[in-house]
């Protein structure tokens, strides 16, 4: 992605500052005066605005399937409430009677698998009604250790230098191509044998063009901070839709039924094809670490695998959890020898079935490579 650096300078203007403090100094003293006539006035209640729980906080994240402990104090011994409800992310998990005013811990173990942030929250109840809450947030790691994989080439095949590759997808046996960058930004169908484009629909120069995916004869595009899709009817590739979403466009393909888009963070967002709102959506991490810059993602026997975005790196991940469960090293496949000083990052994944091969590429790369990704034996 040719992504851009915005730079704000914020130039002070004197005469308004100088207008402003001379407005303010009688107002302040207005104020004063006001003061002194009202010093009979009830005085602020500032016991009524501490906080009745007070919630120890968890300063690194935890392993998912770990118990967690919440900790927390009943701070106003004004309050006697009759009960507290424990929810984890708005679903109820525990609730505690008459409470009192000690120290409280409340432990929860995640089931889901989930990993990424979640939130804690207390609500204290007085005859049924809601009084006092507080929350408190945290995060889950993964407790997988990812795999790791090698590569192994076994055809190579043109590709147009042209082409900023976005994304790449094998849809029966035709490989299609979104292209990015304003004013070049374009969806292909290839003839991969020669890298020359079969069919071409150029988008409006005001469009970078992102990710692309395939789905019951449809092919749908993203665009990158346009926060506009596309979608086109096969074969021709005719446009029949447009859609919006509230991100940027990164990644784009299907999870099942649904469209799992990338936006450059470690989120993925799940989107109906139909109506394009967002159904839920997962955080990528593996056993240390958020893992972010997620780009062109491919979808292969229930994984993602997905470039990360300026590295030779793909990533393997649960679409359902949001687990790092393997990295692929895909570093110096292009050779020295077939560069040309124009190449930018490796980006594109296209499995095709038929072989069982992964077809990758990179942008304005002059080579398309048909790989098998080989695990690596722990030792």
């Amino acid at each position: 992605m040719n992504r851009k650096t915005i730079f704000r300078t914020c130039i002070p203007n004197m005469k308004i500052q100088n207008c402003l403090l001379r407005l303010a100094i009688p107002i302040f003293l207005f104020s004063c005066g006001r003061e002194k006539e009202n010093n009979h006035a009830e005085t602020e209640d500032l016991l009524s605005q501490r906080s009745y729980f007070l919630i120890q906080a968890i300063m690194r994240p935890l392993v998912v399937g770990q118990e967690v402990t919440f900790s927390f104090e009943l701070m106003d011994s004004t309050k006697i409430m009759d009960s507290l409800v424990y929810l984890m992310d708005e679903k109820k998990f525990g609730i505690h009677l008459n409470p009192g005013l000690e120290k409280r811990e409340v432990k929860w173990i995640s089931t889901d698998n989930t990993v990424g942030k979640h939130t804690f929250k207390v609500t204290g109840f007085i005859k049924g009604i809601a009084k006092e809450s507080a929350t408190q947030s945290f995060y889950l790691k993964s407790d997988i250790v990812p795999e790791s994989y090698s590569h192994q080439i076994f055809k190579t095949f043109p590709h147009d230098k042209q082409s900023f590759t976005q994304g790449l997808e094998w849809y029966k046996g035709k490989l299609y191509e979104g292209i990015g960058l304003n004013g070049k930004s374009a969806v292909l169908e290839t003839d991969y044998i020669t890298g020359k484009s079969v069919k071409k629909v150029e988008l409006a120069n005001e469009f970078f063009g992102e990710g692309i995916t395939l789905h019951d004869n449809l092919l749908y595009q993203i665009t990158w901070q346009n926060k506009k899709g596309f979608v086109y009817q096969l074969p021709d590739l005719k446009k029949v839709k447009e859609f919006s979403y509230s991100t940027d466009g990164w990644g784009l393909c299907f999870v099942n039924d649904e469209l799992a888009m990338s936006d450059g963070t470690n989120n993925i967002y799940f989107l109906n094809p139909e109506n394009f709102t967002q159904s839920h959506k997962i955080e990528v991490w593996d056993n240390k670490n958020p893992i972010s810059a997620i780009n062109e993602m491919e979808m292969v026997d229930g994984r993602i695998w997905a470039n990360k975005y300026q590295t030779d790196t793909l990533l393997n991940i649960d679409p359902k959890t949001g687990k790092i469960l393997g990295y692929a090293d895909l570093s110096g496949i292009l050779k020295d020898a077939d560069k040309t000083g124009e190449e930018d990052v490796l980006n594109g994944i296209a499995y095709n079935p038929a072989e069982k091969l992964f077809y990758v590429t990179g942008k304005n790369w002059g080579k398309i490579f048909a790989i098998k990704l080989i695990k690596r034996k722990v030792i």
